[in-house]
């Protein structure tokens, strides 16, 4: 189970590792990170509002996450989902 998102980027690019055959250069790992960010932001803008998220008053990205896990409800599944179809799209072959 994935808990947050640093979670969900390491295994995104542990799996698209694995199944490729090969290390990921530098680049690749930060195209991954970059794309599930902004999947699951996409997502949680869906279920909580940017007001919402700044009266959390944060005080970073760790501290946000946290508090986000304990404000919406199905927080896990939304990092699972967003994580497996991401994954689902980056693997899948492309048609021309």
């Amino acid at each position: 189970m994935l808990k947050t998102l640093n979670e969900a980027k390491n295994y995104a690019i542990n799996r698209v590792s694995e199944i490729e055959g090969e290390e990921l250069v530098e680049t690749e790992k930060l195209l991954i990170q970059s794309q599930i960010e902004e999947l699951f932001s996409d997502k949680l803008s869906n279920v909580i509002s940017e007001e919402d998220v700044e009266a959390l008053q944060a005080e970073n990205m760790d501290d946000l996450e946290w508090k986000l896990f304990y404000k919406v409800p199905n927080y896990v599944s939304l990092l699972e989902e967003t994580t497996a179809e991401f994954l689902a799209e980056y693997l899948s072959p492309i048609e021309e």
